[in-house]
């Protein structure tokens, strides 16, 4: 993906953000959640308004026209990371990752990421970067393993 950039996101880019996070969120938590967990956000309203309330918030990727990964951030902690499917393995996540981490070292001193329990691929792609665990617990509304991932930042 010599080609990809991240960069801020932008009002053009909530269509194309919500058609992502629709199309991320079957194939990442299809198998990790509940079916009727997902429904509101897979069928109804909920990724759109997701998606207005924090696209200030996001850096995402793209591949010339084509936008093919985001990262939402809050502060120091990363909220969402999603690659679209057909382009995983290929770096994306690490450039958003990258981006988001400088980006937050310039005011705090760690990052955090939250992550479904049962996903063992994207906990394993966290300890690669150094994160380490700091809690674990069980989601009341979901009934899912969920597992707080930290790392020390250094300041750039």
């Amino acid at each position: 993906m010599s080609s990809t950039i991240v960069r801020k996101a932008q009002e053009i880019d909530i269509k194309p953000l919500v058609k992502l996070c629709k199309e991320s969120l079957l194939a990442s938590y299809g198998e990790l959640v509940e079916a009727e967990q997902l429904r509101p956000w897979s069928e109804g309203g909920d990724i759109e308004k997701y998606v207005q309330g924090i696209w200030p918030d996001m850096l995402v990727a793209v591949d010339g026209p084509d936008l093919v990964g985001m990262l939402a951030l809050q502060s120091n902690r990363i909220d969402i990371v999603w690659v679209a499917q057909a382009l995983r393995q290929q770096g994306i996540g690490q450039m958003l990752m990258d981006v988001a981490e400088e980006q937050v070292a310039l005011t705090c001193k760690s990052i955090e990421v939250e992550c479904l329990g049962p996903d063992i691929q994207t906990i394993q792609f966290y300890e690669d970067r150094g994160y380490v665990r700091v809690k674990e617990y069980v989601d009341n509304i979901s009934g899912v393993d969920k597992i707080v991932m930290s790392r020390t930042l250094e300041s750039v």
